[in-house]
């Protein structure tokens, strides 16, 4: 249900959805969709909005609905977000297969995940929170 967390920002910023767009550079439909919850909106768009806005990535993403304005927002770092995700599979004594199934894909889409060849999409990182019981942001290394 993150899409009414969008609708609300912008709401509390008095922005049109054409004037977000503008500001995220891309075209309204395309923001339209994403605050509808027609498409899921991706990573790099979201660290925007969470920047933009001074939110957690949790919060953009309906993973928490506590409103809260945070001044020391930080972008994504991707290091971070490899390093941590390394991290919690060694950690849980995960195999790429184990990981695979708990997000519904193939092992070897897991293994690009965590060898930074691709960065997971944003509704697989969700589960990944699940699954290490780790916050977004942290997870992100925003924190």
């Amino acid at each position: 249900m993150y899409h009414n967390n969008l609708k609300r920002l912008r709401h509390e910023q008095e922005l049109t959805q054409k004037e977000i767009a503008k500001i995220l550079n891309c075209n309204r439909n395309t923001y339209n969709n994403w605050e509808q919850g027609v498409v899921m909106i991706p990573l790099a768009i979201a660290d925007k909005l969470s920047c933009y806005y001074k939110v957690s990535l949790s919060y953009i993403y309906g993973v928490e609905n506590n409103f809260v304005i945070k001044e020391n927002i930080k972008p994504i770092n991707y290091e971070t977000l490899l390093d941590n995700l390394m991290k919690l599979k060694k950690q849980n004594k995960h195999t790429y297969k184990i990981i695979a199934k708990a997000l519904n894909c193939t092992e070897p889409t897991v293994q690009r995940y965590f060898t930074g060849a691709i960065v997971p999409p944003s509704d697989r990182l969700v589960l990944l929170t699940k699954l290490y019981n780790i916050d977004l942001d942290t997870l992100c290394g925003k924190k």
